[in-house]
């Protein structure tokens, strides 16, 4: 988040897609202050970027 909003605390809230329960996340920049509940698992997705070199796998 730190491209979108640097230096700032961002808060997350959102339920889990699963079971429903409230989950919350805060982070700043690339570092997690919180994550409620702890044993929450989640992933990131990351679109593909074009690379300087013009690679024909980004094209």
């Amino acid at each position: 988040m730190r491209w979108l909003f640097p230096g700032k605390e961002v808060r997350i809230d959102a339920p889990c897609l699963d079971c429903g329960e409230p989950i919350v996340v805060r982070m700043r920049d690339e570092e997690i202050l919180e994550v409620d509940p702890p044993e929450t698992v989640g992933h990131t997705v990351r679109s593909f970027v074009k690379r300087s070199d013009e690679s024909a796998a980004f094209r």
